[in-house]
C-alpha cells in the first residue's frame, strides 16, 4: 500500500471568517523540503490570512493544518519557530541600538543566557555567510547597514531558529534592483543547498518566474492548486489571479502636445545630489526617475515638492515659478506629492475614506472647525468613482483596504485641490497587478487632462514602460535623460547599475 505523499507544511481544507467577511474558503496548500513556493493572488485574496495561520499568527481558523504529515495547531508564531516555522515579515523586528549579533539572536531561546559579544559574533558568522553577508562584522552596528542587508540579516535572524520551512512575506517590496538580487540568490541558495522549504509572497511576476518552482494562487479566498511555474506564462498566472486576462498593463503612450512645458526643473540642486538637474515635462507626458535606493530620486522627487531642502534652482509650472519652499507651500502651489511610505506619510490609517479622500481640502469643506459631511460625503465619493475606488468602502477606515485601494487613497486625495503637478515615488509598491494596471490608467488619464506628472521607481519594468520619457540617475549624478520608444529597459539599467562604463562627471561633460 502506498503512503500518501509527505509535505513540509500543508494546509487542507482551511476555511477563516471574520464576522461575514470569509477571508478563505476551503484553502489547500503544500509545500516540500527543498522547494520554492510561490503564494501569488490580488491584494484582499487571503494571502496575509494563509500566511498567519501558517506562522501561528491566526488560531481562529477551521481545517488542518500538517508538518511532515501530522496536524498541529500553532498557538503563536514563537510556537511555529519552535516546530520548525518561521516568518520574514515586510516589517523588520529589529533594535537599532544593537549590534548585527545582538539582533540575530535576540529572544532566541536556543541563545545561552549569558554571552559575550565576542562569542556571539562567532556564532552568528555561519549565518550571516548563508545569506551572502560573511563580510560584514558581527560587532557592527544594525543601524549602519543598508535596507536590503537588514531584510538579510532579518533572515539569518531566522535562520538561527534552525527552521525547516522559512516564509518571506513581500522581501524586496522596499528594496531596489540590486539589493533585491541578493535576496533571489539567498532564496535559490538556501533552497538548493539547506533544502529549505520556502513560501515567497511577491507581486513581482519576474521574481516568481525567477526562483520558483510552484505557484499557489488565491483568489476571492478560494485556492487554486499547486501548479508548477515551467507550465505558466505570465499571461495565464496574471488571468488565474484576476479570474480574467488582463488585456494591457501599461496604457499606451501619446504623442507630446505642443506648446510650453507644462513643467520646468532648471539648475535645481537638492541636498544629497551631486549636482544641478535640469528638466522638463510637456502636456500630456509622464516624466520617470529611474534609479536604484540611494541614486537621489526619491531626494529630488521630495525636494521639488518643499520637504527636502536644495541648494539651487527653480521651479516652473506653465512658465509660472511653482518653487515650493514648504509641503504647505507646495500645496499652495497645486503641487501634490506621494511619497514611497504611504502609511507612514500619505495616509491616516485610523480615518475613514472619506476624511482622507478630502484631507488636502479641508478648508474648502469645513468652517471654525466644523466639517461640512454632505460636503465631505459628495467629494470623497466623486473622487472615489475616478479613482475606482468602491464607493461604498468611503466609510471604512483606511487601514482596513487592501494595498491597491489604499494606494489610490494616497494619490486620489490629492485631486480634491486640482493640482497641477503630481510627484509620485513608488506608485505602485505592494500594489497587485490588476490594481497596478487601475493606476497606470488613471495616471496616463491625468497627464492627458494637462497635470504634469513625475515617477519615481525603483521597478525596472515600471520605469521602461508607463513614462513618456526617463532620467537616469546613479549614486546622487543625473546620467542621461531620453524619450522612452520601443524598449529601452537594457539603457535603463546600464545607466542605473553602471553608467555607459563612463563616471557621472564624464557623462555630464557630455549632455
Amino acid at each position: 500500500m502506498l503512503m500518501a505523499e509527505q509535505f513540509a507544511l500543508e494546509l487542507r481544507s482551511v476555511s477563516r471568517s471574520f464576522g461575514a467577511i470569509h477571508a478563505l474558503r476551503d484553502v489547500s496548500f503544500s509545500i516540500r523540503a527543498g522547494e520554492v513556493m510561490a503564494l501569488m493572488g490580488e491584494n484582499g485574496a487571503g494571502k496575509s490570512t494563509a500566511v498567519r495561520i501558517m506562522s501561528g499568527f491566526d488560531t481562529g481558523y477551521n481545517g488542518e493544518v500538517l508538518r511532515n504529515g501530522t496536524v498541529v495547531r500553532f498557538r503563536s508564531p514563537a510556537d511555529a519557530e519552535r516546530q520548525g516555522v518561521a516568518i520574514a515579515q515586510q516589517e523588520l523586528s529589529q533594535v537599532a541600538t544593537l549590534s548585527i549579533a545582538e539582533n540575530i539572536f535576540l529572544g532566541n531561546s536556543r541563545q545561552p543566557t549569558w554571552s559575550t559579544i565576542s562569542a556571539m559574533a562567532a556564532r552568528a558568522r555561519p549565518f550571516l555567510q548563508l545569506v551572502g553577508l560573511g563580510d560584514l562584522d558581527p560587532c557592527a552596528s544594525i543601524a549602519n547597514l543598508s535596507v536590503g542587508e537588514r531584510h538579510l540579516v532579518e533572515v539569518a535572524r531566522l535562520m538561527s531558529r534552525e527552521p525547516d520551512v522559512l516564509i518571506l512575506d513581500e522581501p524586496t517590496a522596499a528594496l531596489g534592483q540590486a539589493e533585491s538580487r541578493r535576496i533571489l540568490s539567498m532564496v535559490k541558495r538556501l533552497a538548493a543547498e539547506q533544502g529549505k522549504a520556502i513560501i515567497y509572497v511577491s507581486h513581482r511576476l519576474d521574481e516568481i518566474f525567477e526562483i520558483a518552482d510552484f505557484v499557489t494562487v488565491l483568489r476571492d479566498g478560494h485556492s487554486h492548486p499547486r501548479t508548477p511555474i515551467a507550465s505558466l506564462t505570465v499571461d495565464m498566472l496574471v488571468e488565474r489571479m484576476l479570474g480574467r486576462p488582463l488585456e494591457n498593463m501599461y496604457p499606451d503612450r501619446r504623442a507630446a502636445q505642443a506648446g510650453a512645458p507644462v513643467l520646468e526643473v532648471e539648475n535645481f540642486w537638492p541636498d544629497g545630489l551631486d549636482g544641478p538637474v535640469t528638466l522638463s515635462v510637456r502636456r500630456g507626458e509622464i516624466l520617470g526617475l529611474a534609479g536604484q535606493l540611494g541614486s537621489g530620486v526619491s531626494t529630488l522627487l521630495a525636494a521639488i515638492a518643499g520637504v527636502s531642502p536644495r541648494r539651487t534652482g527653480s521651479v516652473k509650472i506653465d512658465g509660472r515659478d511653482a518653487t515650493a519652499t514648504s509641503a504647505h507651500d507646495a500645496k499652495r502651489k497645486r503641487i501634490a506629492y506621494c511619497s514611497s511610505d504611504r502609511k507612514h506619510d500619505g495616509l491616516f490609517l485610523g480615518l475613514s475614506v472619506s476624511a482622507n479622500l478630502t484631507a488636502p481640502a479641508l478648508s474648502k469643506i469645513s468652517r471654525l472647525g466644523w466639517t461640512f459631511g454632505s460636503l465631505e460625503r459628495r467629494t470623497s465619493q466623486e473622487i472615489a468613482r475616478a479613482m475606482t475606488i468602491d464607493e461604498r468602502r468611503t466609510g471604512s477606515e483606511v487601514g482596513t483596504l487592501s494595498g491597491g485601494n489604499q494606494q489610490k487613497v494616497a494619490l486620489g486625495k490629492w485631486m480634491s485641490i486640482g493640482p497641477r503637478l503630481l510627484l509620485i515615488d513608488e506608485p505602485t509598491r505592494g500594489v497587485d497587478v490588476g490594481a497596478r494596471a487601475e493606476i497606470y490608467r488613471r495616471l496616463r488619464g491625468l497627464a492627458d487632462d494637462g497635470i504634469g506628472i513625475v515617477i519615481a521607481s525603483t521597478d525596472l519594468q515600471e520605469i521602461a514602460h508607463l513614462p513618456d520619457a526617463v532620467a537616469t540617475f546613479y549614486r546622487g549624478s543625473h546620467i542621461d535623460t531620453f524619450a522612452l520608444e520601443g524598449d529601452q529597459t537594457a539603457r535603463i539599467l546600464k545607466d542605473i547599475t553602471h553608467p555607459h562604463g563612463r563616471t557621472p562627471e564624464q557623462t555630464h561633460a557630455t549632455q
